[in-house]
């Protein structure tokens, strides 16, 4: 009765490894060797400060908690990542109802263009453009909602290019 069982188990076991799954996520095929990153500095192509260093931080933050790669300094790492914030828009998307000029709700939409760079060979081995949106509201100080809403653009677009750089 015990050869049984696990002769049930060993079956039951294979055909689970077999059906394709597997542990971690699955790196573009053009970056399967890169076990180490550097985040350089993202240029800043748009009109609001500090762009390019909130994305760069959130981006080294994503590429960390995930895990999938070390990040490290430019003589240690296999590959390099590299940006640049194309533009920052901001629409209306919600206007006072007593003055349509006035607008009460905002759309924040930031576009990137990205690279992965060869270290050793500065050969661009993969590029990708990504684009997100954050929404923000006119609660009184217009400056620090635009802030907060530059900050959460930049998160959301942190979490796109690591998901790519580690689930293909």
């Amino acid at each position: 009765m015990f050869n049984i069982k696990t002769l049930i188990l060993s079956i039951l076991s294979l055909a689970i490894v077999s059906c394709g799954y597997q542990l971690g996520g699955t790196k573009p095929p053009q970056i399967e060797f890169a076990k180490t990153i550097k985040v350089c500095l993202f240029e800043n192509n748009s009109l609001e400060p500090r762009a390019g260093t909130l994305l760069s931080g959130a981006l080294a933050d994503e590429i960390q908690r995930d895990g999938t790669y070390s990040l490290s300094t430019t003589g240690k790492a296999d590959v390099r990542l590299e940006g640049t914030i194309k533009s920052i828009s901001f629409d209306q998307l919600r206007s006072s109802r007593d003055d349509t000029y006035k607008s009460i709700e905002y759309g924040l939409r930031m576009e990137v263009e990205y690279r992965i760079v060869d270290a050793k060979t500065n050969k661009v081995l993969y590029t990708n453009s990504v684009e997100e949106t954050g929404e923000f509201y006119d609660s009184g100080n217009i400056q620090t909602a635009r802030t907060s809403a530059l900050s959460y653009a930049a998160r959301l677009v942190a979490t796109s290019i690591a998901e790519c750089l580690t689930n293909g």
